[in-house]
Formats: C-alpha cells, structure tokens, sequence
C-alpha cells in the first residue's frame, strides 16, 4: 500500500470555519455627514458626545457617539435605555465604519429585548457599516465635555464614588476645546500647547496647498506659532501647530479663520510649485505620523 492511501483522509464537514478577515478600508468614515467629527473622536479628543440616529429600516432610534466607555467597551444600554457607541475602543478591524456598525447593531439589539449594560459581541464578524445604518442629516454637531458624566443615567444620583471616579478621570484628561469659529480645529493643553486642524480633503492637494503658505510664511496661527508635523488618521490629515502658551482657545478665533482663509485660497491655486514651496511641500510630508 503506497504512502499516500495511508494518510488519514479529513472529513470536509468536521473543517473548521475559517472567518474571512474584515477588509481593510483606509478612510472608514468616507462618505458620512460629520467624518471629520469621528475622525477626531476616534483619535484627538479625549471626552466629547454627538448624537445621531439611525434610518427607519433600523428602527429610526436615537443614540450617541462617545468617545469613551468603560473598559474601551464598543457599546452599552444605559440604565434609561440610551444606547452609547464608543469611538476609542480597545478592539478594532481593519474597518472602523464596519467596527462601530457591529457594536451599535448590538446595542439595538439588547434595547430591544428590554436589556441593559455592555454590548456583547465579536468585531471579527460580519455586520453593516454606519454608512448603511444611520439616517441622512440626523448627525448633531460634537460636544466637548469635561468628564465621562454621559455614563451615567441622568436619572439616578450620582454617588460620592461616582464623584470620584469623575474627578480623577477629569484630571487625567488632556485639556482639549474647539477654536470658535472654525470647524474641526481644535486646542489642547500639554507640555507645549498645540492646536490640530482635522482636515477632511485630497492630501495631496492639502500638502501643496499648506506648502504655499509655509514658504509664505502664511501657515501660522499668529505670533509665537508654528507648523509642526501632521497626523494621518482614518485617511484624513490633521496638522498640528505649536501655538503660544499664554493663549486660551478663544484667543486663536481670528488667526484661525485667517489661516482658513488663506488655506482656501491656496486650494484654488494651479500653478506649479517654486523650489522654495517643493521644499517646504517635502518636509511637511516628512513630518507626517499616521496613526492606526
């Protein structure tokens, strides 16, 4: 008898499943009303809300975005049966739209069973993306807040723990608020002050543009300011400039809208670029981090 006839022969049915990979998509929020607000929920900001809701086909319910539960959860039902859909979780695909679709798919679930708590489920699985969940114009502006408040029932008292655990997560936080005035810009509190410009737009045509108004001397958030680097995200660029300590978000209103401004105008440039814009165009591109 030959080698082969004694092999042990597998019955295909007793195979186990293998589950196809989800597919890596690069800009996950494409598409979507508010994805510049995702984006930096996903990734800058450590404390902010948005409301949505989702089409009639998935029951038309009401439910927010945050940007972080307990544990990095990707979904929970509230004691008053609020669905919360985490952005920053500790699990992810290679598709963020497809990752929030599973949890809050989950999470209609158990409101509807009447449940309460953590959403279970496995992000590895199939399930429709937000794009094929939520209703058209139903996406609210982001808030941001202070503290993880929004995990609590606002119908209950909050305990002196509670108050607790608030409190420390408050001081924990990086102190993050939006520029009036000028959509997706937003200021944080570190060692140096910084303020990130989530951009939603063709990089390319981003980079020659911010390159005009580096050699400009145009790409600058007023005196004491300076362009960085950039964060690629979700597909998206955000630049980042270092901006004067002794400033308050507010304080940044003017010199933001002129940056915007300029920016604008240097989108609808076509000429090619000089020696000194390719240059400035190279390091900037340099100075681009992406974060997965």
């Amino acid at each position: 008898m030959g080698k082969a006839s004694r092999r042990k022969k597998i019955d295909p049915s007793k195979r186990k499943n293998i589950r196809p990979a989800i597919a890596f998509v690069d800009r996950p929020f494409q598409g979507l009303e508010r994805e510049r607000e995702l984006v930096a929920m996903r990734e800058i900001i450590p404390c902010a809300t948005m409301t949505a809701k989702t089409t009639a086909e998935h029951g038309g319910t009401e439910f927010d975005f945050v940007t972080l539960l307990p544990d990095g959860a990707g979904a929970m039902v509230r004691g008053d049966g609020r669905i919360l859909v985490g952005v920053q979780t500790r699990f992810s695909t290679g598709d963020l739209s497809h990752d929030l679709g599973a949890a809050l798919t989950a999470a209609l679930k158990m409101q509807l069973e009447g449940e309460e708590g953590v959403a279970q489920f496995d992000v590895r699985d199939p399930a429709p993306r937000l794009q094929e969940l939520l209703a058209e114009g139903e996406l609210a502006p982001m808030t941001v807040l202070k503290d993880f408040g929004y995990w609590f029932d606002p119908n209950e008292e909050i305990d002196a723990e509670m108050a607790a655990a608030l409190e420390q997560n408050r001081e924990d936080m990086v102190p993050t608020e939006e520029v009036p005035g000028v959509e997706g810009m937003y200021w944080c509190e570190m060692n140096n002050n910084f303020i990130r410009y989530v951009l939603a737009m063709d990089e390319d045509l981003l980079f020659t543009a911010l390159a005009r108004l580096q050699a400009a001397g145009q790409a600058q958030l007023g005196e004491g300011s300076k362009f960085v680097g950039a964060f690629r995200a979700c597909g998206i660029a955000i630049p980042v400039f270092q901006v004067n300590p002794e400033l308050s978000a507010a304080d940044f209103a003017a010199p933001a809208a002129q940056l915007r401004d300029n920016l604008e105008l240097a989108l609808k440039q076509t000429e090619p670029l000089t020696d000194d814009e390719r240059r400035a165009r190279a390091g900037m591109v340099s100075r681009q981090v992406t974060i997965r």
